[in-house]
């Protein structure tokens, strides 16, 4: 299986395991600033430069913004993260000179989807400058007055508020969108993911009914289509493997193991549209298994979520995951090479 090589009997990792894991993890913290120990930032230093201080970059007509934006987007969706990272600077430079020197409904939509995009970069290693993006993205939105932009920038910040424990205002930014985007059947699909990430939010806060009551909504908003947006969204389609995953979430959070269970067991994974989508389908599912006690499971899991998705096995959040199963089952076979193989020890 790529990237596993050939286990010694030792438990030690092969030569060509090191140097992957090496250049992998390198390239993590080039490109994304990943959190680790002694880190002073999560983004690299050039997102700085371009969201809080000068930095002109080579003007792009909004045709050449459309395809960075495709590409990074495109990036983000194969959960190819560094690449994304590396073209956001760029890219909210030229859409920003481009709102500037031509004002008005495009240039404010073309802004607010790249900051929704440098927020879902920053928030796979929960940055702190995803407070500033998302906070953008919604203000460009609303000066572009476009309601699928409104919901995109919605949902963005609820993440990053969710994110950070402001469940509340994440509520409370939620519930203005759904109120506001109710009767826009281009929005549905990104509302019905506010919706879900809303319940999730919720199931945290420890509030069972609420979260309960916003999965129901969402499936209610799911019936109704249509699943795709006119643009790519980076939650990706509306589909039934995608509320399921939620579900699987949510009813994890809440204890309630048997509807988890049935959830994670509905969920087609090799089906799910994107590669970003699949790692995090068997991040959950792994989270649950690890919890149940079946960590071999679990660790199956999270070998093909690094077969497919390297980098997103590399988030401080995986490594967390794997240095604790590391921690109470360390002579299960295979997981100390593989905590190695991602950076986790």
């Amino acid at each position: 299986m790529l990237g596993l090589g050939t286990e010694a009997e030792n438990g030690e990792m092969s030569e060509d395991d090191m140097r992957r894991r090496d250049l992998l993890s390198a390239t993590i913290v080039l490109g994304l600033g990943s959190t680790l120990p002694g880190s002073a930032t999560a983004v690299p230093a050039s997102w700085d430069s371009v969201l809080l201080q000068q930095y002109d970059a080579s003007p792009m007509s909004p045709v050449q913004i459309e395809a960075s934006l495709a590409a990074g987007i495109q990036h983000y969706a194969d959960a190819r993260y560094t690449e994304a990272a590396q073209a956001v600077p760029d890219l909210v430079s030229a859409a920003e000179r481009h709102a500037r020197t031509a004002p008005g409904v495009a240039s404010a939509t073309l802004l607010s989807r790249t900051y929704v995009l440098a927020t879902a970069v920053a928030v796979k290693e929960r940055g702190d400058i995803a407070l500033v993006t998302s906070d953008r993205a919604v203000h460009a939105a609303h000066r572009s007055k476009d309601p699928l932009a409104t919901a995109m920038a919605a949902r963005a910040q609820v993440i990053v508020l969710r994110q950070r424990g402001h469940h509340t205002q994440a509520r409370q930014v939620a519930n203005a969108a759904m109120n506001d985007l109710v009767a826009e059947p281009t929005a549905r699909p990104v509302v019905a993911h506010i919706a879900l990430e809303t319940a999730y939010g919720t199931a945290q806060a420890g509030r069972t009914s609420d979260a309960l009551d916003l999965l129901s909504h969402a499936r209610n908003l799911a019936r109704q289509g249509p699943a795709v947006t006119h643009w790519p969204d980076h939650a990706g389609p509306l589909t039934p493997d995608q509320l399921d995953r939620y579900a699987l979430c949510v009813h994890h959070l809440l204890g309630d193991t048997r509807a988890a269970l049935q959830a994670a067991n509905r969920i087609n994974v090799s089906a799910m549209p994107t590669g970003e989508r699949r790692a995090r389908a068997r991040h959950d599912t792994a989270k649950l298994y690890q919890d149940l006690g079946e960590l071999p499971t679990a660790l199956a899991l999270l070998r093909d979520h690094e077969t497919e998705a390297p980098q997103d096995a590399r988030r401080s959040s995986l490594r967390r995951m794997i240095s604790g199963m590391l921690a109470t089952s360390p002579s299960l076979p295979g997981l100390r090479q593989h905590a190695l193989l991602v950076g986790a020890i």
